[in-house]
Order: structure tokens, then C-alpha cells, then sequence
């Protein structure tokens, strides 16, 4: 009974902490069980527009967005008590947040179409690597009908570990669509419960508050769109990386049977994620380097790390029959320009220019721009690796520094692709300017891309739309007196960045704010009350927390 009643337990244990001094005391803030509610109708519209199929397209965007709004808006308006949560009660929000999108129909993105394509040609016996789904499987076959006429051709670009899931899934399902999806939904939630179960565990160690890394990354509404709804093979990329991390660093602080175990058993978790995609070698690089300097069984760590990944890569290429054409197929994925990605947009920029000048250099441009951004990356990651290894930056804070790096300099981006860099910084966000900075692109990213719709008139007009519903619903509140303390995310966005950045070294300082995990104050603007400077470290008695709220995290570890 008593764990029961904590699933309902949505209220703060305690009085939230006072917001400021300015704020009017005639407000009424909406409380925290109608904050649930919204998200769950925020899900519920998202939905509803997707399977309104008798309305205009632009009705169905503006839907889409009326209900994509609510959810962001819940999400942080949660943020005024989510530390007054205990983890059962956020998971359970998270649930209930995502159960509209378990029946729905892939949104956000097709990808889930090619990951079917692509698990018939390997159930065939043909290879996934060297032939796309048009010539592999016809255009009479379900899948390749659904497959985005950018992709229709192109080979697999994932590892060997997803293919042969895929090939799974297609001997199990056949040509049943829905089954399909339903089962790949079935998979990225496996990933998701993985990153609820990992992200208290290295917040903890980070010395951060677990109910914030639940905040920030589970509940994030990225996670619901692209994640859940869009049904990503990301997910389980990232619940396996965040999962074989957090079991590494035990394993590593152990002795014995139980050391090994673990050690294995995280090693193997953040392999089979690098050979699902292959970023997600970034972690073993990453507690590699931390870990140069440890001796396991008389070796140096950082061998036993790479001798194991390589085993282990090796057995499953050999093992699913795949082989190694993954190697050569990963470049498949850059082969579409991506709007998102800032090299893409300085090259066609540059374009632009070129053609006010009478010369069609756009192509020329972005090959440039992406030769630029390889470059600065690499430089950006083999930074953030030396500090990891002279303990500057801890592993799982650097892991993220490095997926924002890869991401911001990149050939290829996707609202989805964020996550690869929020779910770790997430779970050691302690500032007050990295959880803005981390808040703010949340926000704003989840809100780039409607659930349906394409065409350039039908997104504005739906976007217009949308804008002028919430506006007056907005303003319809504010005189019923109901003060939802929000600020936009663009402001603090723009505040993280002022302060974050100084004259002369403006990326060294803007590196230093995420890389930072000590500067302690007040969120007025979004009503979390931080550590102040004189409170004590986290755990102490001097918190601004009691013992007792903090046992309501969950045991430590």
C-alpha cells in the first residue's frame, strides 16, 4: 500500500521555497497534479492530431503543436517542484506521459520504415550493407512504400548488433507494418527504461540531484517525441550507454566476482551500443582515458577496455553473420544534407552568396564548411579526452561535452541526435547556467519539428495558427489571475550565454559553463531553488534539503 501510494504522491512533500520576494502574492500557481494533467493532455492533442485525418493539413499542424506546446509548457512548470518528487513519482509522470504515443503511429520521422526495410533484405539473405530497400525488396514490398524517397536507395548505415535485431523483428512480423512498429516501439522502450533506471544512478555519483537528472533527461519532452513516438533505435543506443557506464565505474570500485561482473557486463552494454551506432564508441573512449591510470589484474585498464570492446565487436560481426560492411556504410548517413546542422548552414549560406555573384558554389561550400567542422571537432575532443584523463572533467560530463561537439560540428543533425548530449548532461547538471543552457535547447528543439505536415505553406500557416491559439489562451490566464511563472526559453537561453561568455575567450568560457559542476545558486525563473554557496555539499546536513526529502530519492548507492 505504501508503495502504491507513492506512485500517486504528485504533491511536494513540503511547501515549495519561496520564489522571490517580488512575486505577487495574489497569484495563484497551478498545482503540481494539474501540471501532470496538462502534459497528459498536451499527449493526448499531439495524438489527436495525427489521426484527424479530415482536417486540413494546417489544422492538423496547428493541433500538433497546441498539444506538442502543452506538454513543453508541463514539462517546465514541473521544473518548480521536481526536486520535491521522489524518483517513483517522476517515473510515474513519465509513464503517463507517454502512454498515448505506445498506439500511435510513427512521428517525428519515418526512420522506423527503413529500419523494417532494412531487417527484410537481411532476413532475405541479401546484405543491408551494399543494397538499399527499392532494389533489395521491390516497390511492391509494404516497407519500401513507406521508406522516405531520400533513403528508398541507400544501404544500412547502423552496426551489425541492430541489423540482426531488425532481421529479429522481420522474421517475426513478415510484412505486417504494425506489428512491425509496435515491436521496434516495444525496443525503444526497453532504452527507456534503461536511461530512467541509469540517470539517478550516475547523478548520485556526480554528486548532483537525482530528481533534477530525471527532470531534464526522462521526462524531457525530446525523449517523448523522438524517442517514444518516433521509435529511434537512439534510445536503445542510449539506455545501453548510459547503463554500461554507470556499470563500469562500480565495477572499477569493487573487488572480486562482483567487480568483474560488472566490469564485463558494462563493457559489453557500451560495445553493443557503439555497434548499433557507432558514436556511442565515444563512452569507451571516454572511461578509457579516466581510467588510464588503473590496473585490472595486473594490466592497465584502458588495454583491458580496448582488447574487450574489440573482442566483443568483433564476436558480434562474425556472430550475426553481417560481417563488417557497417565500416564503410556508416558515410550512407550524411548522404542527405541536413537543414540542422551548422556546417550545412554555413555552407549554404556561402551559396547563397555565390549566386548573388553569378556562381554556383553551394556544393563546393558545404564539402568546405564539413571539412571545418571534422576538424574543430576532433580539436574539441581531444581536449575534453585529455582533461578526462587529468580529472578536469569527469567521464560521463565529458562523454556529453563530447556528443554536443560532434552534434554542433557535424555533417548531419537531428532533434533527436541533442539527446545524445543531454541525457549525460543531464545527469551531472548542477549549475544553475548548464541546466539553463540544457533547458533552453530542450525546449526550443522539441518545437523545430511538427508531429505532421510538410510543405513550406502549410507549416507556416500551422505554426501562425498555433501561435495565435496559445497566445490568447495565454492571455485569457494571466487575467483570470493564474501565474505560471515562466520564463521563455529564449531568455534563458540568452542570459546563460551572456553571462557564460566574456570578452577574449568566449568559447573557453561557454566550454567552462557545461564543463562546470560547482557554481551553486537560485532559478528564480522556472522556481528551483539550488544549493546555495554556503549550504554545504550535496548530502550534507547543511543542504537545503532535510535527510528525510533526500531519502525519498531512492537508497544510494
Amino acid at each position: 500500500m505504501r508503495h502504491s501510494a507513492a506512485l500517486l504522491d504528485l504533491h511536494p512533500a513540503k511547501p515549495a521555497p519561496a520564489i522571490s520576494a517580488a512575486t505577487p502574492s495574489a497569484a495563484r500557481r497551478l498545482p503540481t497534479r494539474a501540471v501532470v494533467a496538462t502534459g497528459c493532455i498536451g499527449s493526448a492533442t499531439t495524438l489527436g492530431a495525427t489521426a484527424a485525418v479530415g482536417l486540413p493539413l494546417f489544422a492538423r499542424v496547428t493541433l500538433g503543436l497546441v498539444g506538442m506546446t502543452l506538454v513543453v509548457v508541463a514539462w517546465l512548470l514541473l521544473g518548480r517542484e521536481h526536486r520535491q518528487l521522489t524518483v517513483v513519482s517522476l517515473h510515474t509522470i513519465a509513464v503517463v506521459w507517454t502512454l498515448p504515443f505506445l498506439v500511435a503511429a510513427p512521428l517525428f520521422s519515418g526512420d522506423v520504415w527503413s529500419y523494417l526495410a532494412q531487417g527484410a533484405i537481411a532476413a532475405s539473405g541479401q546484405d543491408p550493407y551494399t543494397i538499399g530497400p527499392l532494389p533489395g525488396l521491390g516497390a511492391a514490398h509494404p516497407a519500401t512504400q513507406q521508406v522516405s524517397h531520400y533513403w528508398i536507395e541507400t544501404p544500412a548505415p547502423y552496426g551489425p548488433a541492430w541489423l540482426a535485431l531488425s532481421r529479429s523483428v522481420a522474421a517475426v512480423t513478415g510484412e505486417h507494418l504494425i506489428a512491425g512498429v509496435l515491436l521496434y516501439r516495444l525496443i525503444a522502450i526497453v532504452g527507456v527504461v534503461l536511461v530512467a533506471w541509469a540517470l539517478p544512478h550516475l547523478a548520485r555519483r556526480a554528486g548532483a540531484d537525482p530528481s533534477t537528472a530525471l527532470w531534464l533527461g526522462l521526462l524531457n519532452p525530446l525523449v517523448i517525441w523522438h524517442f517514444v513516438a518516433g521509435v529511434h533505435n537512439d534510445a536503445l543506443m542510449m539506455g545501453l550507454l548510459l547503463c554500461g557506464t554507470e556499470l563500469v565505474l562500480r565495477g572499477m570500485e569493487r573487488t572480486g566476482a562482483a567487480a568483474v561482473l560488472q566490469f564485463g557486463g558494462g563493457l559489453t552494454a557500451l560495445t553493443v551500443a557503439a555497434n548499433i551506432k557507432f558514436v556511442g564508441v565515444a563512452a569507451v573512449g571516454c572511461l578509457a582515458v579516466h581510467l588510464a591510470r588503473r590496473r585490472i589484474g595486473g594490466m592497465p585498464a584502458v588495454l583491458v577496455m580496448a582488447l574487450g570492446s574489440t573482442a566483443i565487436t568483433l564476436a558480434v560481426s562474425h556472430g550475426t553473420g553481417l560481417g563488417f560492411g557497417w565500416i564503410g556504410a556508416i558515410r550512407q548517413s550524411t548522404a542527405v544534407h541536413s537543414w540542422l546542422a551548422p556546417t550545412n548552414i554555413a555552407g549554404f549560406l556561402a551559396g547563397g552568396l555565390g549566386r548573388l555573384a553569378g556562381r554556383d558554389i553551394t556544393t563546393v561550400a558545404i564539402q568546405v564548411a564539413v571539412v571545418i567542422g571534422v576538424v574543430l571537432a576532433v580539436i574539441i575532443v581531444a581536449a575534453l579526452l585529455r582533461a578526462i584523463s587529468r580529472g578536469g572533467v569527469a567521464p560521463v560530463r565529458g562523454l556529453g561535452l563530447i556528443f554536443a561537439a560532434v552534434v554542433a560540428c557535424g555533417p548531419v543533425v537531428h532533434p533527436w541526435y541533442l539527446l545524445w548530449a543531454v541525457l549525460p548532461l543531464a545527469a551531472t547538471a548542477r549549475s544553475h547556467r548548464s541546466r539553463s543552457i540544457l533547458t533552453a535547447i530542450s525546449a526550443i528543439t522539441a518545437m523545430a519539428l511538427p508531429p505532421v505536415g510538410t510543405g513550406a505553406l502549410p507549416l507556416t500557416v500551422g505554426y501562425l495558427g498555433a501561435v495565435l491559439l496559445l497566445g490568447s489562451a495565454a492571455l485569457l490566464l494571466h487575467r483570470r489571475g493564474l501565474d505560471l511563472q515562466l520564463t521563455s526559453p529564449m531568455i534563458f537561453l540568452r542570459r546563460a550565454l551572456v553571462t557564460a561568455t566574456v570578452p577574449g575567450a568566449p568559447a573557453r568560457r561557454l566550454l567552462g559553463t557545461l564543463a562546470s559542476g560547482t557554481e551553486r545558486s537560485d532559478c528564480p525563473e522556472i522556481g528551483i531553488r539550488t544549493r546555495g554557496a554556503g549550504d554545504g555539499p550535496p548530502g550534507s546536513a547543511a543542504t537545503s534539503m532535510s535527510s528525510k526529502q533526500r531519502g525519498r530519492f531512492g537508497p544510494e548507492r
